[in-house]
């Protein structure tokens, strides 16, 4: 009986997810880019970052990358610096990693959040990552501002990184895979249950690394590539996916009851989240590491994984979680 109510709550969390994710696509096809503003600039002005912080005349092109908790911290940003005076064009929601750090580098945008981890493995090259979330951090933020003359502020005080989950309830053998280390065994004794759905990011950046970790193989054909956000869902139901690419701040871990694979061996680097920006940039307004450590100390993991639940569960949008945000922390009125 636990096991049947248990699966009718996970197909009701399936059946919400799907909505949500209709929801959010339909309203974004609405919005012309940068055309969405929920808070007036009386608003704006009523808080600390209005007292606090002085960029009137400044004039800043904001970016981020496409999944939601990119949109949301590239609205809190954008909304900040308009609270301390800042003209601001939004260009939140590039396409793809390389996308928008190359639109940072060629000054079409002026700033968006990165990941330390990201920064370390894709920017740097570095195959190996540093042990421990703060030197990691600190080894990113020192070499890329040397090599590439980017510099990373805050930084927040939550990392986000890639995972593997499976369905929390899963039966038999794939009940027992709790790290990736398992993976190997399993694989050997039920090939064709070796299924893996993922962003294309993710698949290219990680499949091939991730069999070089723990000696595992997913087969093309049983390798899934799909919007990041159907990840979720389709391990979930487990169609047509065993196994699938995940955030860890991400809220539809918890309410489609999946489980994150312990990465035993220490695969994914960590990815504490800062503002990057170009070092002429900062030079120019250097109240901008003030502004970006404020918002970061506020930015935990328990703070970012509310403000997901409620554009990918609750069908907000991320302009209104970021407003949710700088309210809750006195930012704005």
């Amino acid at each position: 009986m636990k096991r049947r109510v248990r699966n009718a709550h996970r197909r009701l969390a399936i059946h919400l997810a799907l909505a949500a994710l209709t929801a959010l696509t339909v309203g974004a096809c609405s919005i012309a880019p940068g055309g969405t503003d929920s808070i007036g600039q009386e608003e704006l002005n009523g808080g600390s970052i209005a007292e606090e912080f002085d960029l009137s005349g400044a004039r800043f092109t904001v970016g981020s990358k496409e999944f939601t908790e990119q949109k949301i911290l590239g609205q809190i940003t954008l909304y900040a610096l308009r609270a301390a005076g800042a003209e601001v064009s939004d260009q939140t929601g590039l396409n793809g990693t390389g996308i928008v750090r190359g639109a940072l580098e060629s000054g079409e945008i002026d700033m968006y959040w990165e990941y330390s981890g990201t920064g370390w493995t894709q920017f740097l090259q570095h195959d190996r990552p540093v042990d421990g979330v703060l030197p990691q951090f600190r080894a990113t933020a020192g070499e890329d501002e040397e090599r590439n003359g980017i510099t990373w502020l805050g930084p927040a005080r939550f990392g986000n990184q890639y995972a593997v989950a499976r369905a929390a309830d899963s039966a038999g053998d794939l009940g027992e895979v709790d790290q990736l280390s398992d993976l190997e065994r399993f694989g050997t004794e039920h090939p064709d249950e070796m299924t893996l759905c993922g962003a294309a990011e993710f698949l290219d950046r990680e499949l091939s690394a991730i069999r070089e970790s723990y000696d595992v193989d997913f087969p093309p054909s049983q390798v899934y590539q799909n919007a990041f956000a159907l990840n979720f869902v389709n391990v979930a139901k487990a169609s047509p996916c065993n196994f699938a690419e995940v955030f860890t701040t991400d809220a539809r871990l918890e309410s489609l009851d999946l489980t994150v694979l312990e990465d035993d061996r220490g695969h994914f680097t960590t990815e504490l989240a800062a503002l990057t920006m170009r070092e002429d940039t900062l030079a120019e307004h250097p109240a901008l590491a003030d502004l970006a450590v404020r918002i970061g100390d506020e930015l935990t993991e328990a703070t970012m994984i509310e403000l997901n639940g409620m554009v990918d569960l609750d069908g907000r949008t991320p302009e209104e979680a970021a407003a949710h945000f700088l309210r809750s922390h006195g930012f704005i009125g």
